[in-house]
């Protein structure tokens, strides 16, 4: 009787959830499910923004506080999502002062940015190119929708497997549930990672593009990578399918297949006729 229930229930969400989050891709055009709007977007990302300078601020982390390098962050993300295919969204950049080796975005146009990515031993960009690269890559991540896709891809599985792990239980089938366990554990290892892949190679490819329409040089981003891959000699490259971004080749190998479009678009660049 308990099983019947949850199956009911769970089958109940799934038809709702998949009546109701087929929406268009703004950077493709085609047809894409997310369970959540736009506005859900840009409410998720205030509250990961907002959270994350208040939890570096407590703990004594500067936020902001280099006014030159916060001004040159605005005028990038100012030029470089005004060519993005969601140039409305409330675009924000922060700056943290640690020294952290990363760039994030918080869904519907929240960037932080952290002071390590300028780092003269560890950094990833020396140049206005390179930085503008790395924001590029982060406003494709906001424009693809890439996180609200990836929580409503999991949505599904997770309560399948969840829901599947109670009923086990309920019928005194410890092995099944920890076998269930055991495959969620797989599916999260392999496939949601895929996913995670696939979409930082989108990103790549369609952050290659804004940066170059907004005048930056898309070769910028090719030397990130190829400096990436020289500190990262020696590497297991079969580690690979269990991490959440492609191997620095494989980025490699696809940006030099998009350079030549985005070499074009560089060159046609409205803002580079004003410099």
């Amino acid at each position: 009787m308990i099983g019947m229930k949850i199956k009911f229930l769970l089958g109940l969400v799934c038809m709702l959830l998949l009546a109701g989050c087929s929406t268009m891709d703004a950077v493709t055009g085609q047809q894409t499910r997310n369970f959540y709007s736009l506005q859900d977007d840009v409410d998720i990302g205030t509250q990961v923004y907002s959270g994350t300078i208040e939890e570096m601020r407590a703990r004594g982390i500067k936020v902001n506080a280099d006014a030159a390098r916060v001004a040159q962050l605005k005028e990038m993300v100012r030029r470089i999502k005004s060519v993005s295919n969601l140039p409305d969204l409330p675009y924000e950049v922060a700056l943290i002062q640690t020294n952290v080796v990363n760039a994030m975005a918080a869904p519907g146009g929240k960037i932080m940015v952290y002071e390590g990515l300028w780092n003269p031993k560890d950094g990833l960009v020396k140049d206005d190119d390179e930085l503008a690269a790395v924001l590029a890559h982060e406003i494709a991540h906001v424009n693809c929708r890439h996180s609200t896709e990836a929580m409503t891809r999991n949505m599904l599985p997770s309560l399948m497997f969840m829901g599947g792990a109670i009923i086990a239980q309920a019928k005194d089938r410890e092995d099944i549930a920890q076998a269930l366990s055991g495959v969620f554990v797989v599916y999260n290892g392999i496939w949601v990672t895929r996913y995670s892949r696939m979409d930082e190679t989108e990103a790549d490819t369609v952050g290659l593009m804004y940066m170059a329409k907004a005048g930056y040089d898309p070769r910028a981003a090719l030397r990130i990578w190829e400096r990436s891959a020289q500190h990262r000699t020696g590497a297991d490259p079969a580690s690979s399918i269990f991490s959440t971004h492609p191997a620095d080749s494989v980025r490699l190998q696809n940006l030099r297949a998009k350079l030549p479009a985005a070499l074009a678009a560089y060159e046609a660049s409205p803002y580079r006729k004003k410099l």
